[in-house]
């Protein structure tokens, strides 16, 4: 520490009589620049409460792409910033290395509130995406007064499209749910997987959650004693591990459940189970091959929503490592999302995040060594106990369409961008048969 510094300090505190013991030790502890604020809580930090004036929320205007889409790849990494991706680049292959969603040639960012709240949950921000409505946090599809919201995949259903739901969490979380279902709270999910199976037109479901079909005398977590997955195995295609994926008979028709684990995937107090669990990247090419099959039997286009669920859920408990494993395997999935768009010409591939967690910092490993090739990477929502910000978010886009994710969107843009990429023509008939 400076000694000069210090003596100054003294010398005040003598001279004026205006400054406490207890302030001195502030002062010298800032001379150090904030070497305690990594043991901070989120009451301790520096904060100020602002109250953000009421607004009208503008639509972008968007352009009308010449060049019209075929189809849709959505990724969603749910709780994924700028911090998130510029951690894991730097971890992965270092400062001037380069990721998949690097790759992409259209950005923008994303701004997350939702009707109710400045910080969004991610129920709102995915109906938003799936619905072009702000609604409360903790709702799915439904808008401000609890009233349904016509969602992205029974829209693009009435023009021929096959959609599909992919998640590393269990299906019935808000992310997928909120394009497959209309409640009031996020947390009936025995409503979200009744309406899965019965009321939605969605064709490929790919995720964990069989706990969540099952009644809780089976030993799931369902309270309406509604044994849902032998409903399942009787009247849909059920698939309960990976193998059973790869090695799927596409010429197979019907609603496709693929539900690999009890609740979400890589869940660390079920690892022997990891080895029959699919990664996202294997989800996606799996959904991408079904949804071929079944426009080579008359569907016009498909639209697939593919989420890296745990990117939040590492920021919620404050783990690098967490973290940098969901990251490489979302990184993996768009990744083929943008070499199948490439190959195709047809394809919109859209990647964007729901809301940023944790409020990650890439900070020097000492206050004022900024050489060197060390970092300090820290949440910053408080140890332990992680929460969403407010941040925007980034959004990254390739192919037909793609012109329209340029600037900053509002969340309920991106909806209108991804509907202003296909040329829809007339309403038809669904193409996907109960």
């Amino acid at each position: 520490m400076n000694i000069k510094s210090i003596v100054i300090g003294i010398v005040i505190f003598i001279a004026g009589g205006l400054i406490s013991s207890y302030l001195l030790k502030d002062y010298i502890q800032d001379l150090a620049l904030g070497e305690l604020v990594g043991t901070a809580t989120l009451d301790e930090k520096d904060s100020s409460i602002q109250v953000v004036p009421d607004s009208v929320l503008k639509p972008k205007e968007l352009l009308n792409p010449e060049n019209k889409a075929k189809n849709i790849i959505l990724l969603i990494g749910d709780g994924m910033s700028i911090s998130q991706i510029s951690a894991y680049r730097l971890i992965n292959g270092g400062a001037n290395s380069r990721i998949s969603l690097d790759q992409f040639p259209v950005t923008g960012i994303v701004l997350t509130h939702s009707a109710n709240g400045i910080v969004t949950d991610s129920a709102s921000s995915a109906t938003a995406y799936s619905t072009g409505k702000k609604t409360n946090n903790g709702a799915l599809g439904l808008d401000e007064e609890k009233k349904n919201l016509e969602n992205l995949t029974e829209t693009l259903d009435k023009f021929g499209f096959v959609s599909s739901l992919l998640a590393t969490s269990e299906i019935t979380h808000a992310t997928p749910a909120a394009f497959a279902a209309h409640v009031d709270l996020r947390w009936k999910t025995d409503e979200i997987s009744l309406q899965m199976v019965n009321d939605s037109i969605v064709s490929t479901f790919l995720a964990g959650g069989r706990s969540f079909f099952l009644p809780e005398d089976k030993g799931g977590k369902r309270k309406d004693g509604i044994d849902l997955l032998d409903q399942v195995n009787s009247t849909h295609i059920l698939l309960t591990n990976k193998e059973e994926m790869v090695n799927f008979d596409l010429s197979r028709k019907g609603k496709l459940f693929g539900l690999f684990s009890g609740e979400h995937l890589r869940n660390i107090e079920t690892p022997d189970n990891h080895s029959t669990e699919p990664e996202l990247a294997q989800m996606l090419d799996f959904a991408l091959k079904r949804s071929e099959k079944f426009i080579d039997e008359g569907c016009d286009g498909f639209f697939i929503m593919a989420e890296g669920s745990q990117v939040d859920w590492a920021g919620h408990v404050n783990n690098i490592e967490y973290l940098k494993r969901e990251m490489s395997d979302f990184d993996s999935a768009a990744e083929w999302a943008l070499e199948y768009a490439k190959s195709k010409g047809d394809t919109l591939v859209v990647v964007t995040a729901d809301h940023e967690t944790g409020g990650l910092l890439i900070e020097p490993p000492a206050p004022t060594k900024y050489e060197g090739n060390e970092v300090k990477i820290s949440f910053n929502t408080a140890v332990g106990r992680g929460t969403h910000t407010g941040v925007p978010v980034p959004i990254y886009a390739y192919g037909p369409g793609s012109e329209n994710f340029t600037g900053t969107l509002d969340n309920t843009d991106v909806y209108r961008a991804i509907l202003s990429a296909l040329d829809l023509g007339d309403s038809r008939s669904s193409c996907v048969a109960n």
